[in-house]
């Protein structure tokens, strides 16, 4: 996510001062340029397209309610960067917390650009053993925890789509949710940049 320069052109900051005027010419001009190389790389990181066009979408509506305050000594490309990169950790971060808990600094998550590449991989490690601890649950435990959890069902639809008492959902799921927590608890400790990371599962929300 490499910014090739730190210094906007004459042009792009005659651009910046009348996006910060408000020009809606302006803003449509800098969406149509850049939105392909923010949406590739929003893409990258949360690896699918419906929840890529939602991020890309908030990154150019917070473009715009932001517009009075885009620095025009700054290339817009890099704010473009640097929001949808904080704005699909924000989605991640909110995707992994339906299922466990991290024990972090969350603000360092929040980097340079120079930083992203690290904590994407950290992020997609995390990510995998999570899905590492899912697909080691038996078939019935992972059914019913990926149709409660990951879909959002009920445990009383979860119940009528499975032909499963409410109480069976429920054990299910608190078997599930311990098989989760012995997984990553066991796979996820590592040591990186100034601290330790540690993924740990918690209750699940039950």
């Amino acid at each position: 996510m490499a910014v090739s320069s730190n210094i906007p052109t004459v042009d792009e900051t005659d651009e910046i001062i009348q996006l910060n005027q408000g020009s809606e010419i302006i803003f449509s001009t800098i969406y149509n340029r850049y939105h392909q190389r923010v949406y590739g790389n929003i893409l990258r990181l949360v690896h699918v397209a419906e929840y890529a066009e939602e991020i890309l979408q908030d990154v150019f509506l917070s473009l715009w309610q932001n517009r009075h305050r885009i620095d025009k000594d700054r290339p817009v490309v890099s704010w473009l960067f640097v929001v949808s990169f904080n704005k699909s950790m924000d989605f991640l971060k909110k995707k992994v917390r339906d299922h466990i808990d991290f024990i972090a600094d969350y603000d360092s998550l929040y980097v340079a650009v120079d930083d992203v590449s690290e904590q994407d991989a950290i992020l997609e490690e995390q990510l995998r053993i999570l899905e590492e601890a899912i697909d080691h649950l038996s078939p019935r435990k992972k059914e019913v925890f990926r149709l409660y959890r990951t879909e959002g069902h009920s445990k009383e639809h979860v119940a009528q789509m499975l032909d499963l008492s409410i109480s069976s959902v429920s054990e299910y799921l608190k078997q599930a949710n311990k098989s989760i927590k012995q997984y990553v608890a066991g796979h996820s400790s590592y040591e990186y940049g100034n601290g330790v990371f540690l993924l740990v599962t918690s209750s699940l929300y039950l």
